[in-house]
């Protein structure tokens, strides 16, 4: 149970009084955290370290964005996508972006609390692609890529830092929000749905869809514990955004309407690992990226081998005919000489 006389002042020392104002500085800090803002300062640091190598990237009038940035900054621009679609759910939801989880760099995209459930969502986002799940992998144009593992490992930790807290087991489903995709094909059967996926701009509908999961009591114990920054960080300052928003929509309106390089589209299908959990644009794994070298090498090798074949049955014939030739010849020398 809080001790409120430190909500207002009774009985507090100094050193209550500094951690408390700590506590709200983190709460603050917490709650601030725009959607997308760990992906996006993530691309401002590509970025910055790709211009310092080249400057043409930026003129006064443009800036060309590096391909090493281009999957943290669709990736970004999906998260604040999938936060607006968030933002259609009503008052009795507990919504947080960007939520940090460690001392590291991971964070969970979206931690949404409600009657419904706790949530932990995980931002996708494969413009034009062609998204299949399996029991154990989503892919994407035919790539396998790590995201269910992503996403389940998201739900997990996000359960057992609220557990800890509340005293009670709390239920987290994990999902996927696919943004922008060409089509979505979810071969599981309803059983083996460890990880929902789910087309992003259904998503807040989804959401609501699900059946009730928790009373007014244990629902305000889980979104009590979702505010304290201790929770997720041992920094309660550590979710401080710093403006990384504003600079990253300078960036947006100084890029324009930039279609990806090429090479952005082979590393991530132009799009997430980011996801911001070191795996951005939903890169294909080494795994896959391997077999289809594998696969090219092959196919041009085998393109080349009817050629060669060719060209050495036209020696051989060659060969031939010329020791035909001076068989010929030795045999009419022969006959003359004799």
């Amino acid at each position: 149970m809080p001790d409120y006389r430190l909500v207002w002042g009774w009985g507090m020392s100094s050193t209550d009084e500094v951690s408390t104002h700590a506590d709200f500085a983190g709460v603050h800090a917490l709650s601030s955290r725009a959607p997308g803002y760990a992906v996006a300062l993530k691309c401002l640091e590509v970025q910055a370290q790709a211009e310092s190598r080249d400057s043409t990237l930026r003129t006064a009038a443009r800036v060309t964005l590096h391909p090493d940035a281009w999957p943290w900054y669709t990736g970004a621009l999906g998260e604040i996508e999938v936060g607006r679609l968030l933002s259609a759910l009503g008052p009795e939801w507990f919504v947080r972006h960007a939520v940090p989880i460690g001392e590291g760099t991971k964070d969970v995209d979206h931690l949404v609390i409600g009657p419904r459930g706790v949530f932990a969502i995980n931002t996708k986002h494969h413009r034009g692609a062609s998204i299949w799940v399996g029991d154990y992998v989503l892919r994407v144009n035919n790539a396998n890529t790590h995201h269910v593992n992503a996403a389940q490992g998201d739900g997990v930790d996000v359960a057992r830092r609220l557990t800890s807290k509340v005293g009670f087991p709390v239920p987290v489903t994990s999902v996927i929000a696919v943004l922008h995709a060409k089509s979505l094909v979810d071969g599981r059967a309803p059983e083996n749905r460890r990880v929902a996926v789910v087309e992003a701009q259904h998503l807040a509908r989804w959401l609501a869809a699900q059946p009730p999961r928790f009373d007014d009591a244990q629902l305000s114990l889980i979104v009590n514990a979702a505010e304290e920054p201790q929770t997720w960080h041992s920094d309660p300052h550590a979710a401080d955004t710093l403006r990384v928003l504003q600079r990253f929509d300078r960036l947006v309106a100084q890029v324009g309407n930039a279609r990806p390089p090429k090479s952005a589209k082979a590393v991530g299908g132009a799009d997430r690992d980011h996801s911001s959990n070191a795996d951005p644009a939903g890169a294909p794994s080494a795994r896959s990226t391997a077999s289809r070298r594998r696969t090219r090498t092959s196919t041009r090798t085998s393109t080349r081998r009817p050629a060669r074949t060719v060209t050495a049955a036209a020696t051989r014939i060659k060969l031939w005919l010329a020791l035909g030739a001076v068989l010929v010849s030795i045999a009419w020398l022969y006959g003359v000489l004799r």
